[in-house]
C-alpha cells in the first residue's frame, strides 16, 4: 500500500506542477474544475444519493455554480466567497472539537453534508485559480505548506504519537502529529518570508497565515473522515491506487485554499 502511494504520488505531483507552470490561468481553471467535478461525484456517493440521476444532478449543479462564479463572481464578490468558506471551516473546527459518534445517526447530518459539498469544492476551486493568478510561485508555495504539513504529521505521529486527536473520526491521527505539522509549516513560512521578500511589518501575519493554513488543512482531512464515517467507507473512491479517491487527496487543500487566499489579499 505504501509503495502504491509513493508511485502514484511520484506520477501525480510532476503532472500537477507541469500543469501549474505550462497552462494559462483559464486552462488551469478548466483542469481544476474537472478535478472538482470528480470530487463532486465522489461526494455524491458519500452522501448516499440513491439514484444515478440524482448524482448527475448534484455534480451538474456544482458544475453550473463553478461556471457562474467564473463568469460573474470575479473581482467584487470573490472575497465574500473566500470569507464565507473560511468561516465555514472555522465552524467545522469548533464542531469537530465537540464531535460525538451519535451525530452519525442525526437526521440533520445528511442535509449538512449535502449542502457543504458546494461550500467545500467551489470556493476551493475558485481560490486555487486566484492563487495561480497571483503567481506560480505562490501556488507552489501553498501546495508545499500542505504537503510538508501532511508528511510531518504522518512521521511525527508515527514516531511520537501517543494522544489521539479524534479517535472516533480518524484513529490514526495524533495531537503530536498535528503539532509536528504546525512546526513544519512554521519552518516553511520562514523560508517563504525570504523567497517572497515579505515586508518586516507583514512577517508575523504571513507566518501566522501559513501556520493557520496548515491547521485548517487538518480540519479538512477530519471533515472528510466524518463524511466517510457516515457513509461507512474507508476511501472516497478508487481512482488513485494507494490513495483512494480524489477527495482523499484534496481534502486538505479544499479546506486550506480559501483561508490562504483570504490572507494573501492583505499582503499581496
Amino acid at each position: 500500500m505504501l509503495l502504491q502511494r509513493i508511485i502514484t504520488a511520484l506520477i501525480l505531483a510532476p503532472l500537477l506542477i507541469l500543469a501549474i507552470f505550462k497552462l494559462s490561468n483559464s486552462q488551469l481553471a478548466i483542469v481544476l474544475a474537472i478535478i472538482a467535478l470528480i470530487g463532486a461525484w465522489e461526494w455524491s456517493n458519500l452522501i448516499e444519493l440513491s439514484r444515478t440521476i440524482k448524482k448527475i444532478l448534484y455534480v451538474g449543479l456544482i458544475g453550473i455554480t463553478i461556471f457562474i462564479f467564473w463568469k460573474y463572481a470575479q473581482g467584487k464578490y470573490e472575497n465574500v466567497i473566500y470569507f464565507v468558506a473560511s468561516l465555514w471551516w472555522l465552524l467545522v473546527l469548533l464542531m469537530l472539537a465537540f464531535y460525538k459518534s451519535s451525530w452519525l445517526q442525526s437526521a440533520l447530518l445528511p442535509k449538512i453534508l449535502m449542502i457543504s459539498g458546494f461550500i467545500v469544492l467551489i470556493p476551493a476551486w475558485f481560490a486555487l485559480v486566484k492563487v495561480h493568478n497571483y503567481g506560480i510561485a505562490m501556488l507552489i508555495f501553498f501546495l508545499v505548506i500542505i504537503w510538508v504539513a501532511d508528511i510531518a504529521a504522518y512521521f511525527v505521529g508515527k514516531k511520537f504519537g501517543k494522544h489521539k486527536l479524534a479517535p472516533e473520526l480518524s484513529p490514526g491521527k495524533s495531537r503530536e502529529g498535528v503539532l509536528g505539522a504546525l512546526l513544519a509549516s512554521l519552518v516553511v513560512a520562514l523560508v517563504g518570508v525570504q523567497i517572497f521578500s515579505i515586508n518586516k511589518q507583514d512577517w508575523f501575519f504571513f507566518i501566522c497565515l501559513c501556520v493557520l493554513t496548515a491547521l485548517i488543512s487538518v480540519v479538512g482531512d477530519l471533515y472528510e473522515s466524518l463524511l466517510k464515517r457516515k457513509a461507512g467507507v474507508k476511501d472516497s473512491g478508487k481512482i488513485l491506487p494507494g490513495h483512494g479517491g480524489v477527495l482523499d487527496r484534496i481534502d486538505s487543500i479544499t479546506a486550506a485554499a480559501p483561508v490562504y487566499v483570504l490572507g494573501l489579499h492583505w499582503i499581496v
